[in-house]
């Protein structure tokens, strides 16, 4: 019986330790631990964006770009560069995306260049200078479905790998807490596991300060042993 209560006792004090703790909410953070690792998660913008330079236009000491939004789509996005950078047909004579011929004629554009570079970005990570849309893109995506999770922080923890990113942020994912131990407490009160479960992973000096400290048992030493007395 005794037992019991103490059982009782230790299971109340899990929810009353994390009440008091964070008023049992979950408070997100700017950084991420993955394994140990502080992964920086200050880059984040309301709209992904990217600035788009001519190569050519910047080796001739010229700066010739322009910001643009980045979305899921990347041969929307595509054509909205070469909108900017490219001339039409002419027929069309502005670029249009959906005319074949000046889709095939785009480039080299009427500033001499052909190439065109990531000169700066927003939102996105650690991208690179490479043009390289259909990645920009999908990171886009990543942050557009899963908006209440740190997209950018755990797509550095896996390397960038987009697939597996999508993976643990869909199917992995356990929530924000303040700390490890908050959500392990949580986790053990959601799953409702015993007081054996748990032996090895208590910090029972603690939990036996508590209890001395609430009355609910008195302690003893005598000649280097502790006698316990219920309260």
């Amino acid at each position: 019986m005794r037992l019991g209560q103490a059982a009782a006792r230790f299971a109340g004090g899990f929810a009353a330790n994390r009440e008091l703790t964070n008023g049992g909410s979950r408070a997100a953070s700017q950084t991420s631990r993955m394994g140990g690792e502080v992964v920086d998660t200050e880059d984040r913008s309301d709209v992904p964006r990217i600035y788009v330079a001519c190569l050519h236009c910047y080796n001739c000491g010229r700066l010739h770009g322009r910001w643009f939004d980045v979305g899921t789509d990347p041969d929307e996005l595509h054509h909205e560069v070469l909108g900017f950078f490219a001339t039409g047909c002419e027929t069309c004579g502005d670029y249009e995306a959906e005319c074949p011929e000046c889709r095939a004629f785009a480039s080299p554009f009427p500033c001499g260049g052909e190439e065109l570079a990531v000169h700066d970005h927003e939102g996105l990570g650690p991208v690179g200078e490479a043009y390289d849309l259909p990645h920009l893109c999908e990171v886009a995506d990543l942050l557009e479905e899963f908006s209440d999770r740190p997209v950018l922080a755990y797509l550095s923890h896996v390397d960038r790998d987009i697939d597996q990113a999508r993976e643990g942020l869909s199917d992995s994912y356990a929530g924000s807490w303040r700390s490890a131990a908050e959500w392990a407490e949580s986790w053990a009160e959601d799953s409702e596991l015993g007081v054996q479960q748990l032996w090895p992973y208590v910090d029972w000096e603690r939990y036996a300060r508590d209890l001395e400290l609430s009355g609910a048992v008195q302690t003893l030493e005598v000649d280097g042993v502790v006698h316990v007395f219920w309260g």
